[in-house]
């Protein structure tokens, strides 16, 4: 082996044996610890003391360790270092320990049964109850749900031998009273103790109707030794805690004065422990006479003042108004959130002639946090015409009605925002802000907020508009009696808030008082409907077009011009008598009794379905016997009015014709499908459906023959033929519509019946 390889061979030897556990560097020697455990009890029993805390200090005041005694008052304080100079403390609320406390010097050994005894001490709780007038007696005093103490005649109560360490919970009442605090948790007791509480006696009672539901936000007003105010909550129910004791004549009301009260007012003593007498309520909306608010387009408003939460995603509407637009009403408003640009919702009437000759359009917009969607009706007023007009929303589309049938829809899928004060929004304002006010006058107004009664079934069904709103939605104001400020008499709020109308005058804005300039006025009006009288109410007088003359030819001709006749002020809806043709004017027919409610209704020259389903109307004695040509004409509007209609044909009654009637499409955009079928019996049976129609057309017309044959065309185009025998002969020819929901999409116009051509 060579000299280098040994080398190399010894060397990692050597490395291997310094590696070794052997030869490891020594450390530091352990530390040598020792315990200190012990026991407490109660000095002179046995009884063991739980929670005690101990702690090991060393002599200079630094923390060593501590630990707390168990059931068996036992304790271990492990791991101390030996060598120390160390204090041993125990410690508990109340109590004092002998020895109060253990040395060690130079802990050399674990130290056992380093045993102290405990003495608890005892304490006093003493306070005292008064109100303005002095000391209140009689108040209870509870301690974990027990009475333990009342009140002397000077407030005062005493609690002794409570045990130090321990926390207390005092409860205080009495009845008629208020304590403050009601209910009290003292710190662990270390000592007597004084407490002090503040008494205040309460009225309270409750304000119902006729049938015992409460009434919410009457004014309660308090004469007495202090004078207040509250309103009642939903239940009816009102609570007024006063400053002293004595008698106060408690009054109820509500502005305007649409509730009588029984009784007017009444006295009551505070203190007392009895509640103030409650009161009932009866609403009397008539006014002899009865007045409207009259906006004439100057600044002015009623101001509801803030009313929608900001910034946030608001729920479905409806608000509902009976009004009337002046001459130059068109691009004012009914109501406006605020005075802004962006709206939670603006609803008003937009230019006169913009979709019919001489009539207002509703419109407004609605604003989703980003983008402002604008919404118009088909169908409208004309100038100085009253109507009911609403608008609602179902979280899809926002709908408007006039008189209760559906007149325009938009699609709206929300978010629905109101953009907040910042932004001259969340105020809620009747008849215009500081522009674009209204030029008209306004009777009534109701809103929901959080709901849209009209889902109820459907959101495009007619419906029956109320002449006087019933107390309902969460604003309602009647402007029958003349008052500055105008009740909300809705049940419930906003928000659980009542929100009273301001009438004002805005020339300097919204936000700025302007006492010199004039708020709206109440008026009289004569054209107006008979509010005072809601049975009795009078007809609307809508302006009436002239009939145009029959075509040459018709046996039968309508265009509907004439009178409206809708549900609105009690109205039974009804299509009366046909305008001309050969056969005379013919009285129109249906199932239902002349006194009652009929499916079929006008609306400023359009005949519309007031029934929310299927339903039939007629005339009858046709000559010609089968041989006809049955036409009505559709209008398309670009709110979704007239798009669709339908005709009854050989028509026997109400159980047996047939019918043909068109449908949307796929698509809103795609053409409309056609459905012919018949009932018999009042059995239905479909001849054919889903039939395509042209994507432009104005007439639907059935041609059908004595011997079965049924001809259907769009304008003169041919889209259906069959031949079927059976009522071949029946001599009624009329309307038709289908099925629920078509109170908007669904029109008649210019109805006529003729003879058949000649085949060729």
């Amino acid at each position: 082996m060579s000299s280098c390889l040994r080398l190399t061979t010894r060397l990692l030897i050597a490395l291997q044996l310094l590696s070794s556990p052997a030869f490891a560097a020594p450390g530091p020697a352990a530390q040598q610890t020792y315990a200190i455990t012990g026991r407490i009890k109660r000095a002179g029993t046995p009884n063991s003391i739980a929670g005690v805390t101990v702690t090991l200090r060393t002599r200079a005041g630094a923390f060593v360790k501590a630990a707390k005694t168990g059931a068996d008052g036992t304790y271990s304080l492990a791991g101390v270092p030996a060598g120390g100079a160390y204090v041993l403390t125990p410690s508990l609320a109340g109590h004092t320990f002998s020895p109060p406390t253990r040395s060690y010097t130079n802990l050399s050994a674990s130290q056992s049964k380093q045993g102290f005894d405990g003495v608890r001490h005892f304490y006093s709780i003493t306070g005292h109850v008064a109100d303005g007038a002095g000391g209140v007696g009689g108040v209870l005093v509870r301690v974990y749900g027990k009475v333990v103490a009342v009140t002397d005649d000077l407030g005062d109560f005493s609690l002794s031998g409570l045990g130090g360490g321990r926390a207390y919970t005092l409860a205080l009442s009495k009845p008629g009273f208020v304590i403050e605090p009601a209910r009290l948790t003292t710190a662990p007791l270390g000592g007597d103790l004084s407490l002090n509480f503040a008494a205040r006696p309460r009225l309270r009672g409750r304000v119902t109707d006729a049938s015992g539901g409460g009434l919410f936000g009457i004014n309660m007003t308090f004469d007495g030794p202090q004078a207040g105010a509250t309103t009642t909550g939903r239940d009816g129910s009102y609570s007024f805690l006063a400053g002293a004791r004595g008698t106060y004549t408690v009054t109820p009301s509500k502005e305007q004065g649409f509730y009588v009260f029984t009784p007017g007012s009444q006295q009551v003593t505070a203190g007392d422990g009895s509640l103030a007498a409650n009161f009932t309520a009866d609403l009397d909306t008539a006014s002899a006479p009865s007045y409207v608010l009259e906006f004439d387009g100057r600044p002015k408003t009623v101001d509801y003042r803030t009313f929608w939460r900001w910034r946030v995603p608001l729920p479905h509407f409806f608000w509902e108004f009976w009004a009337m637009p002046a001459g130059a009403a068109g691009g004012t408003y009914l109501l406006s959130d605020g005075y802004g640009g962006n709206h939670a919702l603006l609803f008003g009437f937009a230019n006169i002639g913009a979709s019919e000759r001489g009539r207002y359009q509703l419109f407004g917009n609605i604003w989703d946090g980003s983008l402002r969607t604008s919404f118009r009706s088909d169908e409208g007023p004309a100038p100085f015409e009253w109507g009911h007009f609403a608008v609602g929303w179902d979280g899809s589309h926002v709908v408007t009605y006039f008189n209760g049938v559906p007149v325009g829809r938009t699609e709206f899928r929300g978010p629905r925002i109101s953009p907040g004060p910042g932004a001259g929004s969340s105020r809620l304002l009747v008849g215009g802000s500081d522009h674009s006010n209204l030029r008209g006058r306004i009777a009534q107004v109701r809103g929901y907020e959080g709901s849209n009664p009209r889902a109820v079934g459907s959101v495009y069904a007619a419906f029956r508009p109320e002449t006087v709103f019933g107390v309902g939605g969460n604003l309602l104001s009647y402007y029958f009696r003349q008052a500055g400020i105008v009740a909300d008499m809705s049940p419930v709020g906003h928000d659980g808030t009542p929100h009273p109308g301001h009438l004002r005058g805005t020339g300097r804005g919204i936000l700025r008082t302007c006492a010199e300039c004039p708020p709206p006025k109440f008026v009289l009006d004569p054209t107006a409907p008979n509010f005072a009288d809601p049975a009795n109410p009078g007809q609307l007088a809508a302006p009436v077009d002239a009939p145009p003359p029959a075509p040459a030819g018709a046996l039968v001709f309508d265009s509907f011009s004439r009178r409206n006749a809708t549900y609105a002020l009690g109205g039974r809806g009804g299509l009366a008598e046909t305008e001309g043709g050969e056969a005379g004017l013919l009285p129109w027919q249906t199932d239902v009794a002349a006194e009652e409610s009929q499916p079929f209704g006008i609306l400023n020259g359009r005949a519309v379905a007031l029934a929310n389903g299927r339903a039939v109307a007629w005339v009858g004695g046709l000559p010609g016997g089968g041989d006809l040509d049955v036409r009505v004409s559709r209008r398309p509007m670009p709110s979704g009015s007239g798009h669709n209609t339908g005709l009854s044909f050989r028509v026997q009654d109400a159980h047996n014709f047939f019918f043909a009637h068109t449908s949307e499409g796929a698509t809103p955009d795609a053409p409309k499908t056609l459905t012919v079928g018949y009932y018999v019996g009042g059995e239905r049976a479909e001849l054919a459906t889903g039939v395509g129609m042209p994507a432009e057309w104005t007439t639907l017309r059935v041609v059908t023959r004595a011997a079965g044959t049924i001809s259907v065309f769009a304008d003169d185009t041919p889209v259906y033929a069959a031949i079927w025998v059976g009522l071949s002969t029946a001599d009624g020819a009329g309307l038709y519509n289908d099925a629920p929901g078509l109170g908007l999409t669904n029109r008649w116009d210019n109805f006529m019946v003729l003879h058949a051509p000649p085949l060729v």
